[in-house]
């Protein structure tokens, strides 16, 4: 059976997954972001069946499940180019997931994940573990492989710049499958931001949240942070 059949059959996302997305969103709308002019429609079930086509790899539940609820974001640059007057309150735009991590469209997750595929099919294992994986460190104890590039990422939120972050389908020994990670040619520290991207939307919702009194606006953009220390009492999901 073809991933296309398997995808042919109606899906819904699951309620766990719904609610999260629903917070985030409700979140960046008291934050004063632009919701309904930064959200994509939703991907249809062919749609992700194609992008999983063309990768070569599955979608993990909850992923596929998000794009399910909304196939990414526009370009919330190009909301400000050309524009005459600052765009007020309710009207703020910038990357849904934190600072520069702009949620890929499934079209550029597909382009993305063949960026790095063209890399891994330029350089020999070797050349890659020692040209390329020597300069990788992994933060910590954090489970993710040293490595520099592997098929088993999946990047889907991206900065413009050749760093995204992924899902990991693939973990090191203690890590999860499904964790959301930290990779990029300007991003050398492999890291874990949440165990899943359930977690990580539930995470972007508490820092929105936490960041709405003081909020650093420019010309209508504002990117929060999203990596900081959570106190002991409040960990990630």
């Amino acid at each position: 059976m073809s991933i296309a059949s398997e995808w042919s059959c109606d899906r819904t996302p699951s309620a766990e997954l719904r609610a999260a997305w629903r917070d985030l969103l409700a979140a960046a709308r008291e934050a004063g972001y632009a919701v309904d002019e930064l959200v994509r429609p939703p991907a249809t079930p062919d749609q992700i069946a194609a992008a999983e086509q063309a990768i070569g790899r599955r979608l993990p539940d909850d992923l596929a499940d998000l794009y399910l609820l909304s196939d990414g974001q526009v370009d919330w640059l190009e909301l400000t180019t050309g524009r005459v007057g600052a765009r007020g309150r309710g009207r703020w735009v910038g990357a849904l997931f934190g600072a520069g991590w702009s949620f890929d469209p499934l079209p550029q997750l597909v382009s993305g994940y063949r960026t790095w595929a063209d890399i891994r099919g330029e350089y020999s294992a070797d050349d890659l573990a020692t040209d390329f994986d020597e300069m990788v460190e992994v933060r910590g104890d954090d489970p993710v492989q040293k490595l520099y590039t592997c098929p088993d990422w999946l990047p889907f939120a991206t900065d413009g710049g050749g760093n995204a972050l992924a899902v990991d389908r693939a973990p090191a020994p203690g890590g999860t499958v499904g964790q959301v990670i930290v990779i990029g040619s300007d991003e050398d520290l492999r890291r874990v931001i949440a165990p899943s991207v359930r977690a990580l939307l539930q995470l972007c919702t508490r820092r929105l949240r936490a960041a709405v009194a003081e909020p650093d606006v420019d010309q209508g953009v504002w990117l929060y942070t999203l990596e900081v220390p959570e106190p002991s009492n409040n960990q990630a999901p």
